[in-house]
């Protein structure tokens, strides 16, 4: 792995321990591309994780100014961006509560506020609920009365996503994208998870108390989630980040059992394995050895998703003409 792929994943998280801030203060003392960091950290969407490791450093290593003051404005619009999202969510929960639904906000703000302990620090495009079938209905009604509109034409993801409906709102500038969700991934890919909505745990988000995903469910939502999008490091760091927030918590035998469930292993063990390689999560190995992916498919794994994948360059593996 290149110098700066390795200064981002010890960088990409939101604690160093002493073994990762000795690593990175020994890369950072040699040759640094700061253009490559800052481009390959906008790709993989953790720039400003980066920022947050590397400003207490500043004052023993050298690092550009003008780097810090572009990883400084990225941060700042995410956490702009971010606020507005967080705000919306809120007037929204609120609203599906006063009709009498029972919505569980997934992903993006939620996972910001709640596992990475700050807005600034997990950029969000856009605003995930989930709400049961049967009151998908009234919810689309709620949302009439806050504003919000579907498209006539329905957009790819809509489209090719059959378990979340889009809805655009979010006040006069119409600036929010909501994605109402009936299930936690596509039923056509992975079995449904069961008994999710009896072990949801209550928490606060921006004054209103909600329901959130139990944290072996988020694991695995988050775990499937990751192998269904882009190779970008920032979902990576949503599995390490509540590993290392909830980690204690977790009960690890139902884990395994319910990725067993949802035909999941190969998900799982993808996202935990690395997760726990490139950004120091808290992994029990057993854990690993238990979901029982062989050799085989490990090495398949490791070229499709592995670390050389997920920083290949654009194009790195297509013939010339």
């Amino acid at each position: 792995m290149r110098r700066e792929h390795r200064i981002i994943c010890l960088a990409a998280r939101t604690a160093l321990d002493e073994p990762a801030e000795a690593e990175l203060r020994t890369l950072l003392a040699g040759p640094v591309d700061w253009e490559l960091v800052r481009a390959d950290a906008r790709h993989h969407e953790v720039l400003a994780l980066l920022l947050a490791s590397l400003r207490p450093l500043q004052s023993s290593v050298a690092i550009p100014a003008g780097w810090l003051e572009q990883a400084e404005r990225s941060a700042a619009a995410t956490l702009i961006r971010n606020l507005s999202l967080a705000e919306e969510l809120a007037r929204v929960l609120e609203a599906f509560q006063q009709a009498g639904l029972e919505p569980i906000p997934v992903k993006g703000v939620v996972l910001a506020e709640t596992v990475y302990g700050g807005l600034a620090l997990r950029p969000a495009a856009d605003v995930d609920v989930l709400l049961h079938p049967r009151e998908h209905g009234s919810a689309g009604r709620v949302l009439a009365s806050l504003g919000y509109v579907q498209s006539d034409v329905p957009d790819f993801t809509t489209a090719h996503h059959p378990f979340h409906d889009t809805y655009y709102g979010g006040g006069s500038s119409g600036a929010v994208c909501l994605e109402l969700h009936s299930a936690l991934w596509d039923p056509r890919l992975f079995r449904p998870l069961e008994g999710f909505w009896e072990r949801a745990v209550t928490a606060e988000l921006r004054g209103v108390r909600t329901r959130l995903l139990a944290p072996e469910d988020a694991l695995l939502h988050l775990a499937i989630h990751r192998s269904q999008s882009p190779l970008r490091l920032r979902f990576l760091c949503d599995v390490a980040e509540l590993l290392r927030s909830r980690g204690d918590e977790l009960d690890w035998d139902a884990i395994l059992a319910r990725a067993a469930g949802l035909r999941a292993r190969t998900a799982l063990f993808a996202s935990l394995l690395l997760a726990r390689d490139l950004l120091g999560a808290p992994v029990p190995a057993a854990c690993l050895d238990g979901l029982g992916v062989g050799s085989v498919k490990r090495r398949l794994l490791d070229r499709t998703c592995g670390a050389r994948a997920l920083f290949r360059p654009p194009h790195a593996d297509v013939p010339d003409g």
